[in-house]
């Protein structure tokens, strides 16, 4: 299967105002003949189920794109389980009976890499391993959340034939990224913090002990993979770099960035989180994807978007 966009395909990406939503859309107007819709937050209320039918019904897309979510880090998802499921859900959900409603004929259904059981900590992780066991607990109403519309997606394919994608992506970071020092994922929070540090002269303090290994993907290379597995693959699929790296890396390239100046305090009374986290990229690389950019020159680019936006930022 390698699927082409034409000029009479209409592609429908929610969470248009968002880090992932903004980078796939830019990249399929760029790259595709397809008309692109793109709504944002205050445009459409996914929480609204009759609103969001009627988008549907008058925007009728033979595409749809969904990584609209509502997101907190590791410090929200502890403190804000039970919004954090319930708004997912419903998102998900009404979003999803909108494209089978409206005849949409695939679906991408964007999922997290916290959606696999925590008993595989420390391994490459398979799309078929995501139904072996509960979730980390860190993140376990978000994960639900989302494994919910991996269930959604795979039963409206067996009684409608709706073809999907479900990538599961690992940390995403970027321009446009949510940028919240609290309640934020690590890289726009560390970002946010650090440049806080700078204005204010004063240190930066960091979560955990920075030993917990993730992979980290920049936008870009996550947003052209998710478009070539919707363009080539069913199913689950991870999304990811391949390239792995703990907090403290991360920490390290962000005190380089910023000229080794700031005192960096290590706040070991809270969480790290699940200790290690990293993909089986079997699925993706077999259509032929790679990522075009390192840990470095991400974060570099991340930086240099947020100064030059600051403080016009989403926090």
């Amino acid at each position: 299967m390698n699927l082409e966009f034409t000029g009479e395909d209409r592609i429908l990406v929610t969470g248009g105002g968002g880090m992932l939503g903004g980078a796939i859309a830019r990249i399929l107007k760029a790259s595709t003949p397809a008309e692109v819709f793109a709504p944002k937050r205050d445009q459409l209320d996914l929480l609204d189920s009759r609103a969001v039918q009627g988008y549907f019904n008058t925007t009728r897309p033979t595409h749809l794109f969904h990584p609209a979510a509502r997101v907190f880090g590791l410090g929200g998802n502890t403190r804000f389980p039970g919004q954090m499921y319930f708004e997912n859900v419903a998102i998900n959900t009404n979003v999803i009976e909108a494209a089978r409603v409206s005849g949409t004929r695939k679906v991408s259904g964007i999922g997290t890499g916290c959606v696999y059981p925590l008993m595989y900590d420390g391994q490459y992780l398979k799309e078929e391993q995501i139904w072996d066991g509960p979730p980390h607990g860190s993140e376990w109403s978000y994960a639900q959340a989302k494994r919910g519309m991996l269930t959604q997606l795979s039963a409206y394919q067996q009684q409608y034939e709706l073809d999907y994608v479900f990538p599961v992506c690992g940390n995403l970071y970027g321009p446009n990224d949510l940028f919240d020092i609290e309640y934020g994922h690590v890289i726009p929070s560390l970002i946010a913090k650090f440049h806080a540090a700078q204005i204010r002269r004063e240190a930066v303090t960091v979560w955990g002990t920075g030993v917990a290994v993730r992979d980290f993907s920049f936008v870009d290379d996550a947003a052209n993979a998710i478009i070539a597995a919707h363009r080539s693959l069913s199913g689950p699929v991870n999304i990811a770099s391949g390239n792995i790296h703990s907090i403290r890396d991360i920490v390290d390239a962000l005190d380089e960035l910023t000229g080794s100046s700031l005192e960096i305090l290590w706040d070991s009374t809270k969480p790290d989180g699940q200790g290690r986290r990293f993909y089986n990229l079997d699925k993706l690389q077999s259509i032929g994807f790679s990522p075009h950019y390192s840990l470095k020159q991400g974060l570099a680019a991340t930086w240099s978007w947020y100064n030059a936006n600051y403080p016009n930022v989403r926090t």
